[in-house]
Parts: C-alpha cells; structure tokens; sequence
C-alpha cells in the first residue's frame, strides 16, 4: 500500500517538472521571437527609410537643378528681350529716320515777273533744317535758269512753266518741268523741257552720267527704246550720230550751258522703276521728245 502510494507521488511529481519546464522553454522562445522580429524591423525600415532619403535627396537636387536652370533660362530670356527689345527701338529708330525723310512734303511757289510766270517745288517738313534749306536753293535757281534762253532775246518773252513730280522717293527727288515760251514777233512759241534731279541724302544735283555710263553700249541701248517707241520725234533720234548723242549725254541736265557750244538741251528724270531721257527734236515733232528705259 505504501509502495503504491510513493510510485503515485514520483510520477505526479515528473508531470508537474516536466509541464514547468515546457513553460520555461515557450518563454525563452516567447521573449527571442520579438526580439529578432524588432531587429529585423528596425533594419527594412532603416533600409527603406534610406531608400526613401535618396529619392528625397535626388528629387531635391534635381529641384534645385531645375531652379537653376530656369534662372539660367530667365538670365538668358532677359538679354534676348533686351536684345529684342533694342532690335525694336534700332527698327522704330530707323523707321523714325525713314518715316521723317518719306514725310516730308512738297508745296508749290510761284515765281512771276512781267509776263514770265514758273512754278517750282520746295520742300517742307524734311526732318533736316539746314539740307532743307539747300535743296529748296537748288529747285528755285534750277527751275529759274529756263530764263537763260531767253536773256539775250530782243523782244518781250512770255514764258509759262508748271512742274510735275515724276519721282518722290526717300533719297531722291525727281521734277519734271514743261511749258511754252514765245518770243515777240517769233513764228511760233516753243515747246519747253527741262529736270531737275537731286540726291537728298547728300543734298546736291544729279545728272545723267550720276545714274549710267555714257559710252556707246548705253548709246545702243537707248536707240533701242527709241525705235520701239511711236513717237514721232524718234525719227529726229535717227538723224543724230553717235558722237553726238554720247557729247548730249554727257552734258546733259544743265541750263547753265545754255548758249554756248556744250549747250545739250537733254535732260534726265527718273521714276520708280524707269529712267527717262529727254532729248531736242524738231519743232515739228513737238521741239522734244522722251524715252524710258528700265532701271
């Protein structure tokens, strides 16, 4: 009976060594599993967290590259809109010199004595005072010296001029001039032609030989025109030599020269995308007679 009694006690006692020490070892494995998973945590998150700040770092660099960049983009828009900005003053600045000297306006002055009456231009508004003032000298005493015909004439002269604009341009002015003269106790009055060209950039006269080369190449050429053309005083254009049209050209467009052996009677005007020559023909043929070419 005792003997069955100490065997129950040892073998209830192994069970209850044996259940303490289960426990033991499921703490031990309890407290290590939390542990490990905190550490391993800690690290991808700590990894991550990296990952997560470069990205950050690059996003900010680029960023800043990018400020950068449209700093460097707005200094260099800057001096182009400056840059465009001067482009745009230089254009309206030259506008300005071109709107000041295509501006500039024609009025029309009578000069009258006796029977003489010769109307002629003179510029107003040309922007330049003091060239103003020349060129309107040079149109006055240009358009007057048609009286040099008849300076020497022995009876009363009556003289009728008008003028027409055959050419207003930014640098050049050309006026054509027209009209009739009659010499007391004369047959018949004559028909009158003469130019005046000038240069309003320089301020002077022009000629002829100022806008072609008088040799007998441009001889050629303008008996050329004159064939083609229906005018009947092409016919007294056939009469002259060579000689003596290259002698008209190259004296041509001076009423200086009236009365003397160069006197030419041959003047020059231009148009837009012509040249014009006006040379004498007979009384017959109108007293003078003119051809275009092209520039």
């Amino acid at each position: 009976m005792n003997k069955k009694l100490l065997l129950i006690s040892l073998i209830c006692l192994s069970t209850l060594a044996a259940g303490c020490g289960s426990q033991n070892t499921k703490d031990v494995q309890s407290q290590k599993t939390p542990v490990v998973s905190k550490t391993q945590t800690a690290t991808k998150t700590h990894t991550k967290t990296e990952d997560t700040v470069k990205p950050t770092s690059k996003s900010t660099t680029a960023s800043t590259s990018s400020t950068t960049n449209t700093k460097t983009t707005a200094d260099t828009t800057n001096p182009t809109t400056k840059s465009s900005s001067s482009t745009t003053n230089s254009t309206k600045s030259t506008n300005s010199q071109t709107s000041t000297s295509m501006n500039y306006q024609l009025v029309k002055n009578i000069y009258t004595n006796k029977k003489i009456t010769i109307n002629y231009p003179q510029i107003t508004n040309l922007g330049d005072v003091s060239k103003q003032k020349v060129i309107n000298n040079i149109l006055k005493q240009e358009a007057l010296k048609v009286s040099n015909y008849y300076k020497d004439s022995p009876g009363e002269v009556t003289l009728d001029i008008i003028y027409n604009i055959k050419y207003k341009g930014n640098d050049q002015l050309s006026v054509q001039y027209s009209g009739t003269a009659y010499v007391k106790g004369s047959a018949h009055p004559n028909n009158l032609f003469y130019t005046t060209n000038i240069n309003l950039t320089k301020a002077v006269r022009l000629k002829l030989s100022d806008f072609v080369k008088i040799d007998k190449n441009f001889v050629n050429k303008f008996r050329s025109i004159a064939d083609k053309s229906s005018q009947p005083g092409k016919v007294s254009v056939e009469q002259y030599t060579n000689d003596e049209l290259i002698k008209m050209f190259k004296n041509a467009d001076s009423l200086d020269l009236v009365g003397t052996a160069d006197q030419s009677d041959t003047f020059s005007f231009v148009t837009k995308d012509t040249l014009g020559i006006s040379v004498p023909v007979s009384h017959a043929a109108g007293d003078h007679a003119e051809f275009e070419m092209e520039k």
